[in-house]
């Protein structure tokens, strides 16, 4: 289970992220999803979990040209979770992309990557 500094991190990291891709693409807006990965009790964790949330889903999803590209934000040191790894690997079992970002100029490097390809 992550601390509470780390947490804090990786969502300073991810609002720097949304907010470079809100503002520098604005014909692209709605493209980049967050997905509610963390509930606020038990009560929220269950009725999420019957809703259809999936344990280890990553942060962000990036809809482009016919493909979802799936997006975990870390901190430099962070790691995934167990979950988190299952994710990955059963989204690159279906052909999608998933990438680990650890700062904004990561997550600015691969939205260049994959809008100019």
């Amino acid at each position: 289970m992550k601390n509470y500094n780390e947490l804090e991190a990786e969502e300073r990291i991810q609002t720097e992220c949304y907010v470079f891709f809100h503002n520098s693409y604005p014909l692209l807006r709605g493209l980049l999803c967050c997905n509610l990965n963390n509930s606020k009790n038990k009560i929220d964790g269950a009725r999420n979990k019957a809703m259809g949330i999936q344990r280890g889903r990553s942060d962000l999803v990036l809809y482009w040209q016919g493909k979802a590209y799936h997006i975990e934000m870390k901190t430099p040191t962070g790691s995934q979770s167990p979950d988190q790894i299952t994710w990955q690997k059963l989204i690159e079992s279906q052909g999608f992309e998933y990438h680990l970002c650890r700062s904004l100029s990561e997550f600015q490097e691969l939205i260049k990557n994959i809008i100019q390809n």
